[in-house]
């Protein structure tokens, strides 16, 4: 069983007596901007293809992702979202150890625990000023020894934090030995693929790429992720892989995203006009103090007396979701993260906050 994670609007639609159209969802990281434009248009079209089994294998998607990136479609393996690869990865390679620096997505600890692996954890860095890189990729360096795991997420959930392709290209060659798995399910919102991402350069055979519809495009409903890799190393991962894994319109979905290459510059376009607009106005709060980040997810911490509980909880009776850290380890007790909304959800949040700032915190 899931707990903690963003994005339950259902739970507290039922909580509040109210539709989950209605509750104004902070807490998940995906697209600010609506669908990609002839996508609904598209799976309705498709919609009488569910009275067939899908392609057992997602090859179509495959094919489209390998001419996109100038790879082999040997190269990608298709799941339900990067879960199903975050949690297969331990169970297949059984490794000796996995390494995870703090703070990050919880999943990477909850696959290894899944796998009875011994977990090896770094940190944590709570701030994603670029000093900090540094400091992560020694203490990689020094951990990543013998049949490691090491997950990495880039950019990283919570902190917003990004290490280059340059710098992850350099650990990684280093420490041979290792498993190498990074998770670029937020980097389209950071640039480009060339900018952004491993998946444009030569594959070593101890390197894992694992990327996410769900973000980028808003459907994380869908359920769709792929992972990139060598062929070998890609063939060894499909023992674990299940079969009919994806759903015959997610698999529609992913062949026509793969494409929506201008729609990934508006969201990012979006996000860097909409963070610099309302992030004076977090700055202004005493109750919050912003981190440093280069995603469109924002992470806080929450200054005394006020606590992140306090916050999470009154802002969730005006059908207002955010995410607190409670299960990100290193950070659990102190700290929000907010994602950006279309700009008058945003401003609505802001004056939410600034209601709940002129109040004395009674605990």
């Amino acid at each position: 069983m899931i707990h903690g994670h963003g994005g339950d609007i259902y739970s507290l639609a039922r909580e509040l007596g109210r539709s989950p159209g209605s509750i104004l969802d902070f807490s998940s990281n995906v697209s600010p901007l609506p669908l990609p434009k002839g996508l609904r248009e598209l799976l309705i079209l498709h919609l009488d293809e569910i009275c067939c089994l899908p392609e057992v294998d997602s090859l179509e998607l495959r094919e489209a992702l390998a001419e996109r990136y100038w790879l082999s479609s040997g190269q990608f393996l298709v799941g339900g979202g990067t879960t199903e690869w975050i949690y297969g990865l331990p169970n297949i390679l059984k490794p000796d150890k996995v390494v995870i620096p703090l703070p990050t997505y919880s999943d990477y600890a909850d696959a290894a625990k899944s796998a009875s692996c011994r977990i090896e954890t770094l940190g944590p860095w709570p701030n994603a000023e670029p000093k900090a890189n540094a400091e992560i990729l020694e203490s990689l360096s020094q951990a990543a020894k013998g049949r490691s795991l090491v997950y990495i997420c880039n950019p990283n959930n919570p902190t917003g934090r990004f290490i280059s392709t340059k710098e992850l290209r350099q650990i990684i060659s280093l420490r041979k030995e290792a498993t190498w798995v990074v998770d670029e399910s937020y980097a389209p919102f950071v640039g480009t693929d060339l900018v952004s991402s491993l998946i444009l350069e030569e594959f070593p055979p101890n390197l894992v790429v694992l990327r996410s519809f769900s973000k980028i495009y808003r459907i994380p409903g869908l359920r769709l992720g792929y992972a990139v890799g060598a062929s070998d190393f890609i063939e060894v991962l499909a023992y674990g892989a299940r079969p009919w894994a994806v759903s015959r319109l997610a698999q529609i979905a992913g062949k026509y995203l793969v494409d929506q290459i201008d729609y990934e510059q508006e969201v990012r376009d979006y996000c860097k006009k909409e963070k610099a607009r309302i992030l004076p106005n977090f700055a202004e709060f005493s109750l919050l103090k912003p981190m440093d980040g280069v995603t469109h997810f924002m992470l806080f911490r929450v200054l005394a007396p006020w606590t992140a509980d306090y916050v999470t909880k009154n802002l969730r009776k005006n059908g207002i979701l955010i995410r607190d850290c409670k299960n990100f380890v290193g950070i659990e007790d102190e700290y929000i993260r907010i994602s950006l909304r279309s700009g008058s959800e945003n401003d609505f949040l802001i004056n939410s906050l600034k209601e709940l700032e002129s109040l004395t915190p009674s605990f």
